[in-house]
């Protein structure tokens, strides 16, 4: 990491990203902790997301990590983000994204961007990303009722096909869609 990681500029960020060893997720939280104050490092980040494979899975753990601490993306950024998840190489990096869309406010247009990205993830061989996938197909469902009876019917289906994980965050989803049959 550069002396000091405040205003690095974008090339020299993407350096940094590359040399993470791919493991040890402190030295992106140091790196985090280190460049928040720092304006551009987000931005930087998400714009980084499509510079190269080596930066997919450190750079979209850094936003994820970003997000859990409640800190909140503009409608810039989350453009940015929908319309880089198609685009991702590694499954890490797509789970990544798929787990910060249900702890970010979509537009309608974003959803209706991401349904069929995030539609094919219901269908990864990756446990955690299918579950991901899941819980984000359920936000973007919400934009569009026509499409709650065809995802209960793809989540019951689901529920013989998939591990314990998924089954678990699949049950959670059909209770929160009979609650909206509900009301």
């Amino acid at each position: 990491m550069p002396d000091n990681p405040i205003n690095m500029d974008q090339s020299t960020l993407k350096e940094v990203y590359l040399k993470w060893d791919g493991t040890h997720i402190g030295h992106l939280k140091t790196l985090y902790q280190e460049s928040i104050d720092d304006a551009s490092f987000i931005p930087h980040t998400i714009a980084l997301l499509t510079a190269g494979k080596g930066v997919e899975v450190p750079g979209s753990w850094v936003v994820k990590h970003h997000v859990e601490q409640g800190n909140l993306l503009n409608t810039t950024q989350v453009d940015q983000l929908v319309r880089c998840l198609g685009a991702l190489h590694y499954w890490q990096a797509q789970l990544h994204l798929l787990q910060i869309i249900p702890m970010i406010s979509l537009t309608e247009e974003q959803a209706e961007h991401l349904e069929p990205v995030v539609r094919n993830h219901l269908s990864s061989d990756r446990a955690f990303v299918k579950a991901s996938a899941f819980a984000a197909y359920f936000e973007i469902v919400k934009f569009f009722p026509g499409l709650k009876n065809e995802f209960r019917l793809l989540s019951e289906d689901s529920l013989e096909k998939v591990s314990a994980s998924v089954k678990v965050k699949i049950r959670r989803i059909l209770n929160q869609l009979d609650g909206d049959k509900n009301k």
